[in-house]
């Protein structure tokens, strides 16, 4: 027993030596494997470790220790190793690294290339993630991968594939598919080309560029290119309205940068309100728009002006046998750009053939003479745009212009009297003028990956100034026989403050805050005598938030409200909107459903001789409604890279319509509502660089007014069962040939409100155009001739005839003709 005592105490003696011995680490580039294996040699240390993972590590050192645990930690000491003592052991393992998910921010900006333009609303896929820039062109949202494969697309554009990696703010440069440049050639890419319908229900978004080489391409490019759309009604000629799925006068609104437009035609079908040099996009919501959009219950068209050239000056020339067209662009310093253009008429674009007059009471009397109508039209835009490298976008967009049409009728009659013959001398003059005034200005910002923001601020002024004074001589004596001036005015001003949460890749939140304020006036004399006398001003507070979330990969719900408060009212509208998306694979379907009020009515004035009429007014004064609305949308579309096939079904009630009846005896409100319905087909092909396509509408537009004699529902005027169009592009390099034709079933061209009588015609047109291109080593341009109704159909104009009294027992029918054959030829030359 006591001999065990001594060994014990021995051995305890030896291991508290060891432990307190000085440990000496002399080495260079030491396999850490090796290092340990000495000191279990030297110190008679044990240690247990993986020595292929020790192997690794090489030692360089020149230190001493006072204790082993001090050594070995200083060892370990950044290494991706630890330790543990057990038993006098020492065991050395690789460290447990707990990796955190790390979110990486992936921003930019998509811009032309070449002129450094933003493409607002491009189609963005990160890793198979889908996502749209904002107004501004930009984009930003955070993923748990620091690499990005991007593929970046936009209407008219080269689709463009790349690899982009985070912690840069990228601008990503697409290629225009028409760059007037037959030398330089681009292969290997799908070609987006002119129209994209099916992304949302009820729309169509356009690449502007196509409609250069349309048919009748130069002033009137806008509405050439809208007429050609499924659900856009083109017969007719509509000089002052767009038809939407069957939309009554003034429920379809225009706006360009943000502001409205009033009248999208001027009095001459060959000019569009928009100047085309200024456009950039175009986007037709025909129904079922969601929450972020504007109040009304018809449709909405909003046109993207473009930003200007950054990058060099240019100038632009257009001058064909009606109108003269320019555009200055002009970088100031490397982030602002300045750009104008104006457009004239200079000469009289109308010729007699264009009116007609006739006496409708007695139409074998007789005829009248009439000088050539006197035209004039102009306008101005001006835009500055500002762009930061972060993404920041502002820009100051104003637009000013006008036109005035003048119509000088006489005829000469004789009557035999038996003291002699009678001469009388009758004088007819019709003045319409018009005036549009709109500016905007906008701000937005990127603040971080997840909230975005944009301040927009608009105004927008409208005028209609018409007269018709009617004149009889006898016997040098001149007297006033009938005379009625009327004035409508509308003005808008308008602030609108939207904010973007992307709360993460699937889901985004919008809300907005906006304050509206219209005036508007209506006034009209009839033979010197006060006959109308409307004033009216309102102002609302509008409150929008809306909610999209992918609740599967394939199927995004968006949900939103949008709350107005009139406050000439005191009453608040509350609008719910909702929609649905599936995209399995090359197919998407879509549907909406939402409430929608208007507040700002163009109401229809009705006289006892079947004339109509249409004045803005503020709802909510003198027995005028909020018109209300309600959308039900079902669509679905098939997208290849050079085929689309598309369909779209619509349901549209609408409450609250009025129309002013105006007798010699007495005036009233009219209470009436509508219902629209029917559908559009929609199928494109490209192939080769050319394009056709071809779309059909089938629909039925009904009303009904309280002063009507039964309560069936009636044709509404702009009501149209059938429209087909088909149009084709060829693309031969420098020369471009283009072809349309429209058909129309026609709108019930009513002789009697009362009683129900109308006629129907049929419209039929056929547009041809071919262009050749030229470039030389200072500029570039074409030449093009346009024929616009080629076989010379005769057709009739939506809303054109004007019946004006010419005393208390005759009238007189004004007859606004149609497109006849019309040949333009156009230069255009780029500098």
């Amino acid at each position: 027993m006591n001999k065990f005592i001594l060994l014990l105490f021995i051995t305890l003696s030896s291991v508290q030596i060891v432990a307190q011995e000085e440990i000496e680490v002399n080495c260079t580039d030491k396999p850490l494997n090796e290092l340990l294996i000495e000191w279990r040699e030297l110190y008679n240390m044990q240690f247990s470790f993986d020595d292929e993972l020790l192997s690794q590590f090489l030692i360089t050192k020149l230190e001493s220790y006072a204790s082993a645990d001090l050594a070995i930690s200083d060892i370990l000491k950044g290494l991706p190793l630890s330790y543990q003592k057990n038993n006098n052991t020492y065991i050395v393992f690789k460290k447990k690294i707990i990796v955190h998910a790390s979110t990486y921010l992936l921003s930019g900006k998509v811009i032309e290339k070449g002129t450094g333009e933003p493409l607002p609303f491009s189609h963005i896929e990160v890793n198979e993630y889908q996502t749209i820039t904002d107004i501004k062109g930009t984009f930003s949202n955070t993923f748990n991968d620091s690499v990005f494969y991007v593929k970046t697309s936009h209407l008219g554009y080269y689709k463009l594939d790349t690899i982009l990696i985070g912690t840069h703010f990228h601008s990503i440069e697409l290629t225009p598919s028409f760059v007037g440049l037959p030398e330089i050639k681009v292969t290997n890419n799908i070609v987006e080309k002119s129209a994209q319908v099916g992304e949302k229900s009820g729309l169509i978004k356009l690449n502007h560029q196509i409609a250069e080489y349309l048919p009748g391409n130069g002033d009137n490019s806008v509405f050439n290119l809208l007429k050609l759309q499924p659900g856009v009604t083109a017969s007719g000629e509509n000089p002052n309205d767009l038809i939407l799925w069957g939309s009554s006068e003034g429920t379809s609104i225009v706006q360009f940068d943000g502001f409205t437009i009033w009248g999208l035609k001027n009095l001459n079908d060959n000019i569009s309100a928009v100047n085309p040099y200024m456009v950039k996009s175009i986007d037709i919501n025909k129904g079922g728009y969601d929450a972020t959009y504007s109040d009304f219950i018809g449709g909405i068209v909003d046109i993207y002006g473009r930003n200007g050239n950054r990058l060099k000056p240019s100038f632009h020339f257009f001058i064909n046998n009606q109108t003269i067209n320019s555009m200055l662009e002009l970088p100031i310093g490397k982030k602002s750009s300045l750009v104008t253009a104006y457009r004239q008429n200079y000469y009289d674009l109308l010729s007699s053939n264009d009116v007609h007059i006739q006496e409708v009471n007695n139409i074998d009397r007789f005829n009248w003479d009439y000088n050539r109508p006197d035209y004039t039209f102009k306008d101005l835009n001006i835009k500055y745009t500002f762009q930061g490298d972060n993404g920041d976008l502002f820009y100051i967009s104003a637009l000013g212009g006008g036109d005035d049409l003048k119509i000088n009728a006489q005829r000469d009659s004789t009557y035999n009297r038996p003291n002699g013959n009678l001469s009388i001398r009758e004088k007819l003059d019709v003045s319409e003028k018009t005036n549009q005034v709109g500016a905007s200005a906008f701000y937005g910002k990127t603040f971080s990956s997840a909230y975005s923001s944009s301040l927009k601020l608009s105004y927008s002024f409208y005028d209609n100034d018409y007269s018709v004074y009617s004149y009889r001589t006898i016997r040098d004596n001149e007297r006033l026989r009938y005379s009625r001036d009327a004035t409508n005015e509308i003005q808008e001003i308008k602030g609108d403050w939207q904010n973007l949460f992307q709360i993460n890749q699937n889901h985004d939140i919008t809300a907005g805050l906006s304050f509206i304020q219209n005036n508007t006036m209506l006034k009209e004399q009839l033979n010197n005598a006060t006959n109308i006398d409307l004033i009216s001003h309102a102002s609302r507070v509008v409150f929008y938030a809306q909610d999209e979330v992918n609740l599967m990969k394939d199927l995004r719900l968006t949900a939103g409200i949008r709350v107005n408060y009139p406050t000439h009212i005191k009453n608040t509208n509350i609008d719910p909107r909702i929609a649905l998306s599936y995209k399995p694979g090359l197919f998407k379907f879509n549907a909406s459903w939402g409430f929608y009020h208007q507040f700002i009515v163009r109401t229809s004035i009705m006289d006892e001789d079947n004339r109509i009429r249409y004045a803005w007014y503020v709802g909510g004064y003198n027995n005028v409604p909020i018109l209300k609305s309600q959308h039900a949308v079902l669509s679905a579309a098939y997208t290849t890279n050079n085929f689309l096939f598309s369909l779209d079904t619509y349901y549209k009630e609408n409450s609250n319509l009025t129309r002013y009846i105006q007798f010699s005896q007495a005036s009233y409100i009219s209470d009436g509502q509508s219902k629209s319905y029917g559908l559009d087909v929609y199928v494109k092909k490209d192939f080769n660089g050319h394009s056709i396509w071809t779309s059909y509408s089938l629909g039925r537009t009904e009303e009904w007014y309280d002063y009507y004699t039964d309560e069936t529902y009636r044709r509404a005027p702009q009501d149209q069962t059938h429209e087909f169009k088909i149009a084709g592009l060829l693309n031969l390099g420098s020369i471009h040939a283009s072809a349309s034709y429209i058909y129309g079933s026609g709108f019930p061209l009513f002789t009697d409100n009362i009683k129900y009588e109308y006629d129907e015609q049929d419209y039929n047109r056929v547009d041809i155009s071919l262009i050749y291109q030229f470039k030389s080593q200072h500029f570039g341009g074409e030449i093009g001739l346009s024929i616009l109704n080629l076989l010379n159909t005769d057709n009739v104009k939506y809303n054109s005839f004007q019946l004006l009294p010419i005393d208390e027992f005759n009238t007189v029918l004004v007859n606004e003709e149609a497109m006849k054959f019309t040949p333009l030829l156009h230069l255009k030359i780029k500098f």
